[in-house]
């Protein structure tokens, strides 16, 4: 194994250069037999002329797509902090790495995994072949006892109807959609507590949504509890009675495999959540909750309609929690990656 430390931006850029370099050297020991690269693209180019030089097949992983994000993140439209100069850097980098990636890079390589079916068919519209795709979508570690995982013993809980939510806190997620919905779900159930498990990374937008808690009137209905320790954060899903998962269907996040869902259909949850492909998979697939527009009003009915009926959603809860390991549990997912691995390069 080749370890690369860095310091700084510059370091980290250069490091990533190095570990790219390091393929044609990795590549010559008859122990491997293909060269795979995920998401970068630079080292991606690398990667692709190792393998070639060394007459062996070449993988790309893609996770999210990149290109299209940096675009996104130079748009003047878009919430990303940064000056002008930044954000012209942000689309100059997209409109590249598109160009690369689409035109040279993946039409190249021997096969490609992707993070979704849905991320397989925007592929396809970019002219690659779907026989040449493998989608592997994020998975779950499905804890085996809910027993011995004890409820947060926040006094805040005391007393009150939880609803999760747990991940990150930008705007770009649209958590005032949640925070919407409970206004409307208050009004029926004034022991409903949002615990918002998750923050944002930049100040000013955990900022804003403390703000919106503020003009919303919402203080004593929700808490933000910034990041925790992955144990912790389970003790406050335990201690919930419906998991939210709003998802917005945006051009990047629309390929995205949300982890949440599976999270909280695997610690006993039933679920909330939008149309957006893998989530209504997941909840067609395992009838593990409710999917919903994505809006207010309809986060709002789904919460009030699980709170009315708890029998219901507990059964949705123990359907979820029974069907999410044969489709998303790290061991199943692990099996049909080797698998495919197997198939691809032709071993028994």
């Amino acid at each position: 194994m080749f370890v690369r430390q860095a310091n700084g931006r510059i370091g980290r850029i250069f490091t990533r250069l190095r570990l790219a370099l390091d393929l044609f050297t990795l590549s010559g020991r008859q122990t491997y037999d293909a060269i795979q690269v995920r998401d970068q693209v630079l080292g991606a180019l690398i990667g692709l002329a190792a393998a070639r030089w060394r007459g062996i097949p070449f993988f790309y992983w893609m996770s999210l797509p990149f290109p299209e994000a940096w675009q996104e993140m130079g748009s003047p439209q878009t919430a990303t902090p940064g000056s002008q100069l930044q954000r012209f850097g942000w689309r100059i980098r997209g409109t590249v790495a598109a160009w690369l990636l689409y035109r040279f890079i993946l039409p190249q390589a021997d096969h490609l995994f992707v993070q979704s079916a849905a991320m397989r068919e925007m592929l396809v519209q970019h002219g690659l072949s779907a026989a040449s795709m493998t989608p592997v979508p994020m998975g779950v570690a499905i804890p085996k006892a809910l027993a011995a995982i004890i409820p947060a013993d926040d006094a805040r809980l005391a007393g009150r109807q939880v609803i999760a939510y747990l991940g990150a806190l930008e705007r770009i997620r649209q958590p005032q959609i949640m925070l919407a919905a409970m206004v409307a779900v208050i009004r029926q159930k004034p022991d409903a507590l949002l615990v918002l498990v998750g923050d944002s990374q930049a100040p000013d937008e955990r900022i804003w949504l403390e703000g919106e808690i503020r003009r919303l009137a919402l203080t004593d209905h929700v808490i933000i509890t910034g990041w925790l320790p992955q144990d912790a954060a389970w003790r406050y899903v335990r201690a919930a009675s419906i998991g939210l998962s709003p998802f917005p269907r945006t051009p990047i996040l629309e390929v995205a495999s949300p982890t949440k869902i599976c999270e909280y259909l695997a610690y006993g949850l039933p679920v909330i959540a939008n149309d957006q492909p893998e989530q209504a998979y997941l909840l067609r697939e395992t009838g593990g909750g409710l999917c919903v527009p994505l809006s207010a009003e309809g986060f709002a009915e789904g919460i009030l309609k699980l709170l009315a009926d708890p029998v219901q959603a507990q059964k949705m809860a123990e359907a979820g929690r029974a069907a999410i390991g044969r489709l998303r549990s790290y061991d199943v997912l692990g099996a049909q990656l080797a698998a495919s691995y197997r198939q691809i390069l032709k071993r028994p």
